[in-house]
């Protein structure tokens, strides 16, 4: 069984994250509206993405006080080796540009840093995610003024050293302090929101507030410093905001709305829940395709999309950020209406150990597409 919402969601980052990594192929004419929410867009992205992996995962987790400590086990080794697969494709992603900081190698530390809280008590994420929120912002900050000294001398973008820390305090985009709070409050949501109106609501609402408050506070950055840095406090609030309400207000539209809103969203929306189903496979599938078109801009030839200088002509670079994102649903659709589970989702189920070798050739059957629209009310 699916959850619809959450599919939406996931597909809702990934929509987010190619709209982000295709920007660049615009030229500075856009409407001072459209430039606001491209910026919201790439900035709600991953910690989207971070939060619905640990609603997700809360999911799974919702019965696991009753396990026996066989079947705990077993869902952490598949975690892990998630974890270590998402690490290893990202790193391959990385190797040829693409024009995309790739976000699957800290999403997969991310994940592995979490493993000790899979089954811990609610209050433990809790606390841990608060520590995270306040601590992260002195830490990134600490270890960048670190790295301007001549202690921190990586050999390469791939010493061992240099990736961990990029991986954890160092990433200019993403690193594991910021990203491990927002998995954590999604092993939260999920114990304590998914499925309740009065809950979501409040998550909405409290959305709204962080993102509001975010703003006072990089201006406050701004003023005092001269620059609103990334995993600063007001960074950290805003992506905290965007992901809650984007969370939040899917759910609210497509799960709490009338009956006929819920009809309509669910029919606007599927090729949001399609790619949310595979978003795996679509992600990689983006990031290819971004690599192709840029292996041709680096040659410095004039083309179809670029002219002299990388000087990205009109409405050519529209074109291709519309034809990518066609390209993905259709892609996702159709998989998924024909083939069912996504190509990289069935890959990666069997190496985690969660499916039989056999199910990469499976055909489509109800459980890979049957969806639940909304969940009862959880308890406590």
């Amino acid at each position: 069984m699916r959850l619809n919402s959450l599919d939406v969601v996931r597909g809702f980052a990934i929509f987010a994250m190619i709209i982000a990594h295709t920007v660049v192929f615009l030229d500075d004419r856009e409407p001072r509206a459209l430039e606001v929410l491209f910026h919201f867009l790439n900035d709600a992205a991953s910690p989207l993405f971070a939060l619905v992996i640990g609603v997700t995962a809360g999911y799974q987790l919702r019965e696991a006080s009753r396990w026996d400590a066989r079947r705990k086990s077993f869902f952490a080794i598949s975690w892990v080796i998630k974890s270590i697969v998402l690490i290893l494709v990202g790193l391959l992603l990385s190797i040829n540009f693409s024009g995309v900081l790739i976000v699957l190698d800290f999403l997969g530390i991310m994940m592995l840093v979490a493993t000790p809280f899979l089954f811990l008590p609610a209050a433990w994420s809790a606390g841990a995610a608060l520590v995270f929120l306040a601590a992260a912002p002195i830490v990134n900050e600490a270890a960048r003024n670190w790295a301007l000294t001549s202690a921190f001398s990586p050999t390469s973008m791939y010493d061992p050293t240099a990736l961990l820390l990029d991986w954890t305090v160092l990433g200019s985009a993403y690193r594991l302090t910021n990203l491990l709070p927002m998995l954590l409050i999604g092993f939260l949501l999920a114990r304590w929101q998914l499925g309740d109106l009065r809950r979501t609501a409040w998550v909405f609402g409290g959305g709204a507030v962080l993102l509001g408050g975010s703003l006072l506070m990089r201006r406050w950055e701004e003023a005092t410093t001269g620059v609103a840095q990334s995993g600063s406090y007001g960074d950290e609030a805003r992506d905290l905001g965007l992901a809650l309400l984007a969370y939040a207000g899917i759910q609210l539209l497509g799960d709490f709305s009338g009956e006929r809103m819920r009809t309509w969203f669910a029919r606007l929306t599927r090729p949001l829940a399609d790619m949310g189903t595979m978003a795996f496979t679509i992600y990689c599938l983006h990031v290819l395709i971004l690599t192709a078109i840029w292996s041709q801009l680096l040659l410095g030839e004039e083309n179809w999309l670029a002219g002299p200088g990388l000087i990205y002509r009109q409405p050519q670079g529209v074109l291709t950020m519309v034809a990518i994102m066609v390209v993905c649903m259709l892609f996702a659709t159709l998989w998924r209406r024909y083939l069912g589970v996504g190509p990289l989702e069935r890959v990666i189920g069997v190496l985690s150990l969660r499916h039989p070798p056999e199910t990469l050739l499976a055909v489509p059957s109800a459980s890979t597409r049957r969806s639940e629209p909304a969940l009862p009310a959880p308890r406590g």
